[in-house]
């Protein structure tokens, strides 16, 4: 017992002289442990954004049936929708509906720098031809029906996987709002809508919104926002896609 205490009190002491020591030693192993979770963080963020697998991921149902409400100019190129939805595992329902939004259906469709049913354009093609469709490609016809669909498809599944999959707990309609201001407006306006820093565009703004409301109507008989977009100018698209002009 009396040798207990008396290690007791060199212990004591020891620590009391020492105690700077002691302390520093406890930051650094404090910082050092910090330094290792953060890493380990950082791992499971990268694995998280390059995810391998998608089959849980949001907008990769393969259920083709196209909305009642949706143009028969959008509706005739199903069979190719649908083969290049699954090719890229993305929603042919979204495809469709960012197809209306972009063309009515119209393959002719020019904005003055977009092309194409699914309007892409040059810049952004040639990012899609290199990066995403398979396999790559040097030559395509943004006019092409079957390479604007498969350009539109793959540059949506990117979308998804760069803005909806590294923070997981998103429904389908909040992951359908940024793919289409992504879309329309670049991934840097995806990530200011979702920071809650707004959309600076009014086009995007408009557009994202448009397809997050068609995305939640597209079980619906009629569409609200269908009819609003056709008056605001979707008609014009429209007709020119069923003249065929």
């Amino acid at each position: 017992m009396a040798k207990s205490k008396k290690w007791t009190k060199k212990l004591t002491r020891w620590a009391q002289s020492n105690r700077w020591g002691l302390m520093s030693a406890a930051l650094v192993l404090v910082l050092v442990g910090g330094v290792y979770i953060a890493w380990q963080r950082g791992m499971l963020t990268k694995l998280i954004k390059t995810p391998q697998d998608t089959a849980n991921v949001a907008l990769t149902s393969q259920d083709n049936t196209l909305p009642a409400w949706m143009p028969d100019t959008v509706k005739r190129w199903q069979g190719e929708i649908t083969k290049q939805a699954r090719q890229y595992n993305i929603s042919p329902q979204l495809v469709a509906i960012i197809m209306t939004l972009e063309s009515g259906g119209y393959p002719k469709a020019h904005s003055g720098v977009a092309s194409g049913l699914m309007q892409v354009t040059d810049s952004t093609g040639k990012e899609i031809a290199a990066k995403f469709v398979k396999p790559a490609r040097t030559n395509y016809d943004l006019f092409d029906p079957a390479t604007s669909i498969a350009f539109g498809a793959a540059y949506l599944a990117h979308l998804r996987d760069q803005l909806c999959v590294p923070l997981g707990n998103l429904s389908e309609n909040e992951c359908v709002e940024l793919v289409a201001a992504g879309y329309n407006g670049g991934p840097g306006a995806a990530g200011n809508l979702y920071r809650g820093r707004g959309l600076e565009a009014i086009e995007t703004l408009s557009y994202s919104r448009d397809a997050m409301n068609l995305w939640r109507e597209r079980v619906s008989g009629s569409s609200p926002t269908y009819t609003r977009w056709f008056e605001r100018g979707g008609k014009k698209l429209v007709e020119k896609a069923q003249a065929g002009n």
